[in-house]
């Protein structure tokens, strides 16, 4: 079964932050590394919350789909506001409240399901869309790959 593309990328966090919860609990490694300040995690949940929403926003505003489920939709190549900084700042959110979730519960094994994330979400997601879009905008959108990191 060929999963690019197939499950949206906030399901694939949310399972994601389940599995670190379940880890953290059923594990005996727990306190062996410290919390993060709640602070700090509400920080990384702002940063990737904004990091989201201004990826939507950007995408709205030039009208082109936000569904990630069918990248060969798009109509528009987006190169400005966050898209200066992150070609994927939708993922790049959903990869820091992972963070935050991750340093909050303590536990070394919850960060393997980050790591796991960002190889799912590169190898199942981001590639797919990159090749769509390296079709449809070509050296446009080949010059933004060499400027701008895939992630953060």
């Amino acid at each position: 079964m060929n999963l690019e593309t197939k499950i949206p990328p906030p399901a694939i966090c949310f399972i994601c932050a389940l599995l670190m919860y379940i880890s953290a609990q059923v594990s005996a490694l727990a306190g062996i590394l410290p919390r993060f300040p709640i602070l700090l995690s509400v920080v990384f949940m702002v940063f990737g919350t904004l990091l989201s929403v201004l990826g939507v926003r950007a995408f709205r505003r030039v009208h082109t789909t936000v569904s990630p489920l069918n990248p060969e939709q798009t109509e528009h190549f987006v190169s400005d506001g966050v898209y200066r900084f992150s070609r994927n700042p939708m993922y790049a959110g959903l990869g820091c409240w992972l963070v935050a979730w991750a340093g909050y519960l303590a536990h070394p094994l919850p960060w393997l399901f980050l790591a796991a994330f960002v190889a799912y979400m590169t190898r199942f997601q981001i590639m797919p869309e990159e090749r769509v879009l390296a079709q449809k905008f070509g050296a446009e959108y080949e010059s933004y790959c060499r400027r701008v990191r895939r992630w953060l």
